[in-house]
């Protein structure tokens, strides 16, 4: 489309009079090339949501969560009973048998009753040759369970609420970054448009010069003029693809992977809500808050832990096996032990008050750090809403100097065709349109980076789980 114009436009100035020219500079205010069908919050949405997918950042939050997920699993495996099968077999060299001192004893028992009533020939060692058991442990009581499952959920709830909290800056910086991609592009178109402009300018001044109406300083300055603006022009372009590689990285695409763009009229739309239901709806949903609430937790278990040391714990063992110098698997050989443990630490040099103190302030500490967020949260959500309002009134402004600034270059070319305007109120006139018209972009992309800075300080986005 933009090209279409561009060879028309290059027709009426170049086989047509200078008188076209006013033709010819209306071209900045049309929108940029390669405009999508769908709508400029579509296309942003859609690269948000790729980016969320694709993003390696975003990839290492989700595997931290992943990670606390399976810890909390472990946690909890630690209030179910554990079972474990223990098995010893020795070879003894240079140990005691017990046999060397029953065996004589015994020996002489016999012989004083005159009958074989007791055994001559026992071999025991100790420890026992083998040793062979079916072991339960089952806790009974023990709080600093409790408390340390409490710490590693709310640990897992911290980490799942700073990946929500990067995802979130994630889709802003998406969303900034596609604006200053699509800036730059327009920024771009809104030069080269204005490049006929000053060939035309290069042309008449030549002609003037060859017809001995002007002197030859007027074809310097038209030239000074057009390479001035193809410096412009290549500066613009080269930020253009600077922009265009730092969008691609946070999506994980290649550095030139193509980007779409759209019409950028529907970004000037605001969220209709007052600043007040702005900053409370912050309060409620924005994720460094929710950090905040977890280190809380966090603190309250770590708590709980050091008041268990005051508090005892009760274990429930049992283990079923054999046991002697051979294995031998009957009734006779069966050991069975069952044993209810009690611990309890009355005095370990007033360590544990120290972690209890430790807690208390840890406690304080994240109390503390929770009201400081929600102040911030406040603070950056008025700033951004009054960044909004200021930017809305800087392009009503800038809409206005735009069109002044047209009327004028148009009015001014019209004088200087007709040899009633001297060339340095052409360029004068020429760079005041170009730089109005450079600011109306700027402006009106500055206002569409605003509402995104609202958006995330304010926690508009409903994010993916």
């Amino acid at each position: 489309m933009l090209h279409t114009l561009l060879v028309f436009i290059h027709r009426q100035l170049v086989q047509r009079p200078i008188r076209r020219l006013p033709f010819a500079v209306s071209v900045l205010a049309l929108p940029y090339a390669h405009i999508a069908a769908q709508t400029a919050r579509e296309t942003m949405d859609g690269y948000v949501s790729a980016a969320l997918r694709t993003n390696l950042a975003i990839a290492q939050q989700t595997a931290a969560t992943q990670r606390a997920d399976a810890q909390l699993r472990e946690s909890r495996g630690r209030f179910l009973p554990s079972v474990g099968l223990n098995a010893r077999y020795s070879e003894f060299s240079g140990v005691i048998n017990i046999g060397d001192f029953i065996n004589p004893a015994y020996a002489a028992l016999n012989q004083v009753i005159g009958e074989q009533r007791f055994p001559t020939n026992i071999n025991a060692t100790l420890p026992l040759r083998q040793e062979t058991k079916l072991e339960f442990l089952q806790p009974l009581f023990n709080d600093a369970l409790f408390g340390a499952h409490a710490a590693i959920r709310a640990q897992r709830q911290l980490i799942n609420a700073t990946r929500k909290t990067a995802m979130r800056q994630l889709a802003a910086d998406v969303q900034s970054a596609w604006l200053g991609y699509a800036s730059s592009k327009r920024v771009v178109a809104t030069l080269e448009a204005m490049q006929p402009v000053l060939d035309e300018n290069l042309r008449i001044s030549e002609r003037l010069v060859a017809a001995g109406q002007a002197t030859p300083d007027v074809v310097l300055r038209a030239r000074a003029e057009r390479s001035e603006m193809q410096q412009q022009i290549a500066e613009a372009q080269r930020q253009t693809m600077a922009a265009a590689r730092g969008f691609n990285l946070l999506r994980n695409s290649d550095d030139d992977g193509a980007i779409t763009l759209a019409d950028d009229s529907t970004l000037i739309n605001v969220d209709a809500r007052s600043r007040v239901a702005l900053e409370d709806w912050a309060l409620a949903h924005r994720e460094e808050l929710q950090q905040a609430d977890d280190r809380l937790h966090i603190a309250h278990a770590q708590r709980r832990i050091a008041n268990a040391a005051y508090l005892p714990s009760v274990v429930l063992a049992a283990s079923y096996g054999v046991q002697g110098d051979r294995y031998q698997f009957d009734r006779t050989r069966d050991v069975t032990i069952a044993s209810l443990a009690l611990t309890w630490n009355f005095f370990n040099g007033f360590q544990d008050h120290a972690r209890r103190e430790q807690a208390s302030f840890a406690r304080d500490e994240a109390t503390y750090r929770r009201r400081e967020i929600e102040r911030i949260v406040r603070v950056q959500v008025v700033n951004a809403f009054d960044a909004v309002a200021s930017a809305r009134l800087s392009l009503t402004s800038a809409n206005d100097r735009y069109e002044s600034a047209q009327r004028a270059f148009a009015l001014v070319q019209r004088r200087y065709a007709e040899g009633l305007s001297a060339q340095i109120d052409f360029l004068s006139a020429r760079a005041a349109y170009t730089a109005a018209a450079l600011n109306q972009v700027i402006t009106r992309y500055t206002v569409a980076a605003r509402v995104i800075d609202l958006e995330r300080a304010a926690a508009l986005r409903t994010l993916p789980d």
